[in-house]
């Protein structure tokens, strides 16, 4: 009878360590999970950081570009304002 609680006991706490280690592995699943959805993260983060670099120097490149065309559109109005004002002033 003895041997019988023994053996019982024994076998609870065996079964509480195998609900432990079930439990450790899922909390290591969902922890290798978090670190494959990290890595992610860090690649797309990496691809838009290398897109916005790019950008970034396309519009350095392209602004000579805009003020040139400022410059110009505003002497082209100032032209056709004085052209205007002259015909009506005539």
């Amino acid at each position: 009878m003895d041997e019988s609680n023994r053996f019982d006991r024994i076998e609870v706490k065996i079964d509480k360590l195998t609900d432990a280690v079930a439990s450790i592995a899922r909390v290591e699943e969902k922890i290798i999970a978090s670190n494959d959805r990290m890595a992610k993260v860090e690649k797309t983060l990496g691809k838009a950081e290398t897109d916005i670099d790019s950008l970034y120097k396309m519009v350095r490149e392209n602004s000579g570009v805009v003020r040139f065309i400022d410059k110009i559109f505003w002497v082209v109005f100032g032209t056709v304002a004085g052209v205007v004002a002259w015909y009506v002033k005539k």
